[in-house]
């Protein structure tokens, strides 16, 4: 079986993300993909264990309705609050005088040993380089010949008690966690092209509760930060304003008023009750000129983090989240952060919303990552896969659907 499955978990402020990838190369296909709202975590702090753990596994269990199959592994996403990188180097003799996968687990090895204590968890070796012998550096040497194979990485790491209770929370469902990322450096993964991987650059992850800034140098996030505002805070003006409850106030965002209130129309109007239970007309540009003036002020926000955590040329700055998925995000961006800013546009096939870019992202990154060090990992057995591929398993629409991406990719 050359392609292999792997589920991603983005544990968010707003919700809780799971998508299943099939990847094989460097294609990738979203088998399913499940977006709820998450209770029990705020500003990337969980202050209740338990309703937490009810939102991540109802997610994982109406994931596995769509699939058939029992989810025991995945990838997991993590917000970088105090993430350390550094940029470290390390040295091995290669083994068979061929760079295989087992070199390039030994260089790893050797890169991240003693550059961090006790306090702190590994969350990522990033290659920035392979050197062997003396020749030029390369992506990916595996197959080069040669005695010794030099690595220059970044080496990311964070507090124990930072992500320790993400992991066991995870854990306590019975789910093995194969890897971890910082959600802003799974989001490059989902919008990186051979073009971005030559430049200098910053993506924004506009959340629920907290906005995420990551600086890339050729693909590689060397600098991050956050500020503790995101979309709720849209929710919040357009429910005090017009004194509607947070659900209703959600829904007007989403489906009534506009990013850009130059391109919202004066008679456009919509009658809601409010709170007073007062049945009220709402503008489509009064709504939308309260979006658009926190929206600003957050990539205003964004804006300073990037020029204080970088003083280099920006070649590009990308836009990410679910809020960027409302109409005329865009153009209040490029006004704010210049003609080389852009939202980026989910286009994969079962999970085409902004929201996702981190969870499947994470996927991508595993993916890659495998291939690197020749690691031949499947998050699901292959009979699992066989016995529900099979003609006696085709008793519902669901599942026949599905039986058609498994009878397409295997």
């Amino acid at each position: 079986m050359n392609n292999h499955i792997y589920t991603g978990l983005d544990i968010g402020n707003g919700e809780i993300k799971v998508v299943v990838v099939t990847a094989s190369n460097n294609d990738y296909y979203i088998l399913a993909s499940t977006s709820i709202k998450s209770n029990g975590i705020k500003k990337n702090i969980i202050y209740d264990d338990k309703k937490l753990k009810t939102s991540i596994m109802n997610a994982i269990k109406i994931t596995e309705e769509k699939i058939g199959m029992k989810i025991k592994e995945v990838i997991l996403t993590l917000p970088a609050n105090r993430a350390n990188m550094t940029i470290e180097s390390g040295l091995v003799n290669i083994k068979e005088n061929t760079v295989r996968g087992k070199d390039i687990e030994s260089v790893i090895k050797d890169t991240i040993a003693n550059t961090y204590d006790d306090t702190r968890e590994l969350v990522s070796c990033l290659p920035i380089s392979f050197t062997v012998d003396e020749e030029a550096s390369v992506i990916n040497p595996l197959g080069e010949k040669g005695e010794k194979l030099f690595l220059k990485a970044v080496v990311a790491t964070s507090p124990k008690e930072e992500i320790y209770p993400y992991i066991n929370i995870v854990r306590s469902l019975g789910i093995n966690i194969t890897d971890i990322i910082y959600n802003t450096q799974a989001d490059y993964y989902t919008v990186s092209t051979k073009e971005l991987d030559r430049k200098m650059g910053a993506i924004i992850n506009i959340g629920a509760d907290v906005t995420s800034i990551g600086i890339f140098n050729k693909g590689i996030m060397i600098k991050n930060s956050y500020i503790p505002v995101g979309s709720s805070s849209v929710d919040k003006d357009i429910a005090f304003i017009y004194k509607v409850d947070l659900k209703e106030a959600k829904k007007l965002k989403e489906t009534f008023a506009l990013t850009s209130a130059r391109y919202a129309d004066s008679n456009a109007d919509v009658v809601v009750v409010n709170k007073e239970n007062k049945k009220i007309t709402i503008n489509q540009i009064q709504i939308s000129e309260v979006i658009e003036s926190r929206i600003k002020d957050i990539l205003k926000l964004a804006k300073n983090e990037i020029n204080r955590l970088t003083k280099r040329e920006i070649s590009y700055i990308i836009v990410v989240g679910g809020i960027s998925e409302l109409a005329g995000f865009n153009y209040v961006v490029e006004e704010m952060l210049g003609n080389a800013s852009s939202c980026y546009n989910m286009k994969e096939l079962g999970a085409r919303h902004n929201k996702y870019t981190s969870v499947f992202g994470s996927c991508k990154y595993f993916a890659k990552k495998c291939l690197l060090m020749e690691d031949n990992i499947n998050m699901f057995e292959r009979d699992e896969i066989e016995r529900f591929i099979s003609p006696k398993k085709r008793n519902t629409i669901n599942e026949n659907m599905t039986d058609k991406f498994f009878g397409h990719f295997f």
